[in-house]
């Protein structure tokens, strides 16, 4: 059954959740369904590109510091759009847009799917927004969840219909690495210097400034390091003022984000995810697809179901003291990191596309008969 499609995410400026969007998109536009990528935002700065036969609507319905845009400014500019493309179902990403999605589609005859992207135990809207979520999630036809703790959260928040689906992580053909080709080193890198590589928005849930100050904390003996952040958010200024207060400023980069991100994965020793939560961590897997040894604290969500402790990744506790000592073993030991990134590239067969395209395919014609029964 082909389906007409509304896609709702608040932008396509960002990290894993926005990139997933645009890719589950294009493919089900690439299966013949009909396709309108909704975001909440004015469309100027996309990082993720999406299929041609996907329609594409920019609502700007976000406040900026210049312009504070109502929430039932954002519900009556969303209904309307929805209303006015005649959808047979709504997908809609992250948390925020998934309430307010709820609401604009109230009293609407089109199903809506859901898709939570964080992991509300750590992850508070404020509670205002937390009472939306918590009236609004139990009237989608399914809240998809990237884990089975995820989906345990919201079903005793909110009572409502959950559905695990994991995220996807497919390299381009074009990065395709092999463990050897990726231990080549750049000519004018000093080889005793370790690689250290983290990606995200640069925002307090993050943790790049509890990676940014265990790395200051190693004792003197420690193996040189070299810390690269890609990524940029509201915490650019406070990183920056930290690594300079702790002195190891010449150690730490800030380039902001970069395309294409596979590149700086291979040339990576380590990729250090120190999050203080995640819901579904997509750098960890771009950076296991790419044979690149990993350290993560346990920060919930889906890390624990990646993650197979000495097997295809480190993993220490979310603490400070555990993401030090971490950071110091791994460092130190470059047989586990060879070890590690021999295995880490098996993710790509368990969080596959094709497989994720599958699956959000049959929820939507799911709630589609269920709409047409009722």
């Amino acid at each position: 059954m082909k389906m007409k499609i509304a896609c709702v995410i608040h932008s396509l400026d960002g990290g894993g959740a926005e990139r997933v969007m645009a890719g589950l998109a294009s493919r089900l536009a690439d299966r013949s369904h009909s396709v309108t990528l909704i975001t909440l935002d004015d469309g100027k700065h996309d990082r993720h590109e999406v299929d041609s036969r996907v329609s594409r609507h920019s609502i700007n319905v976000l406040s900026t510091p210049e312009n504070t845009v109502s929430i039932w400014s954002r519900t009556r500019r969303l209904r309307s759009t929805i209303a006015a493309g005649k959808f047979d179902v709504v997908l809609s990403f992250c948390d925020a847009t998934n309430w307010l999605t709820l609401l604009a589609t109230t009293g609407l005859s089109v199903p809506v799917v859901v898709s939570e992207r964080s992991d509300p135990k750590h992850q508070s809207l404020g509670r205002a927004r937390e009472f939306f979520r918590r009236r609004l999630y139990p009237k989608a036809n399914r809240v998809v969840c990237l884990s089975e703790d995820v989906a345990a959260t919201l079903q005793s928040q909110t009572r409502c219909h959950t559905l695990v689906i994991p995220s996807a992580i497919e390299v381009p053909k074009e990065f395709h690495s092999t463990v050897e080709q990726r231990t080549d080193r750049d000519a004018d890198t000093d080889e005793e210097t370790c690689r250290l590589v983290a990606v995200g928005r640069l925002e307090h849930e993050k943790g790049f400034d509890r990676l940014i100050r265990c790395l200051s904390e190693l004792p003197n003996d420690a193996p040189n390091w070299e810390l690269t952040i890609h990524g940029e958010g509201s915490q650019r200024g406070h990183l920056e003022k930290l690594a300079r207060e702790l002195k190891v400023d010449s150690r730490v980069n800030l380039p902001g984000w970069t395309r294409p991100i596979w590149p700086v994965y291979q040339s990576a020793d380590w990729f250090v995810l120190p999050s203080r939560y995640e819901g579904f961590p997509s750098a960890l897997l771009e950076a296991m697809a790419c044979s690149t040894a990993v350290l993560t604290v346990d920060a919930g969500g889906a890390v624990r179901e990646i993650i197979d402790q000495g097997r295809n990744g480190w993993l220490v506790t979310n603490d400070d003291a555990a993401l030090r000592a971490g950071l110091l073993h791994c460092m130190a030991s470059p047989e586990l990191r060879e070890r590690l990134a021999a295995q880490a590239g098996e993710v790509t067969s368990r969080y596959g596309w094709p497989a994720m395209v599958d699956a959000y395919e049959a929820c939507l014609q799911d709630a589609c008969e269920h709409q047409r029964r009722a």
